[in-house]
């Protein structure tokens, strides 16, 4: 009886963090937003950012809502799980260093830009560790965030300063691992007119 209570307290608890931790990752937008961010985000040309200050839902929903009031943006997502500031913008109204500037003004510390890859030939967590191992030693790199042979995508943060992402698929392409480019959308196909 005593070991009955005891596994019925444990899954009772289960459930109940489970509850807890539901709507957590519901806040988080980077779930509900993919690598081709354009679709579903906005038009624009894309930057993520990663950022230190995203410590909760309130520094996240400050730093949006002073991008969101920008001329030039046409959307903003931060996430505080990721630690990173997604935004769509037009490059002709706002430049990349005044969006920095009013990150920073909203009280986040940017660690560098955060560009992602898919990436074909990771076959097993050898070549996972092989690929993170190239990219940790590529000038610029901050920080190799994740490189996943299941899904087969690399992230990376870098110092815009010091490299860029051609720079950083350049030093993919020195291993046997190859970055698997976007298919180019088709062309809408126009009924003609009788």
């Amino acid at each position: 009886m005593k070991n009955i209570l005891v596994l019925s307290s444990f899954l009772a608890l289960g459930s109940f963090a489970q509850a807890q931790e539901a709507p957590a990752a519901e806040k988080c937008p980077a779930k509900k937003c993919p690598d081709a961010c354009a679709a579903t985000c906005g038009d624009g040309t894309m930057i993520k950012l990663a950022v230190t200050g995203l410590d909760n839902d309130v520094a996240a929903e400050t730093a949006k809502a002073t991008l969101d009031a920008l001329a030039g943006i046409s959307s903003c997502l931060s996430c505080d799980k990721s630690s990173t500031v997604t935004i769509m913008y037009d490059p002709e109204k706002m430049k990349v260093a005044e969006i920095e500037k009013m990150i920073i003004a909203s009280g986040l510390k940017i660690k560098g830009h955060q560009t992602s890859f898919k990436i074909a030939g990771l076959a097993c967590q050898s070549c996972s560790n092989h690929l993170t191992a190239v990219l940790g030693k590529t000038e610029g790199v901050v920080n190799v965030d994740k490189v996943c042979h299941m899904s087969g995508h690399a992230a990376v943060t870098f110092d815009p300063k010091k490299t860029d992402a051609a720079k950083i698929k350049a030093a993919i392409h020195t291993t046997k691992y190859k970055v698997v480019e976007a298919a180019a959308k088709p062309a809408p196909v126009i009924a003609p007119q009788s």
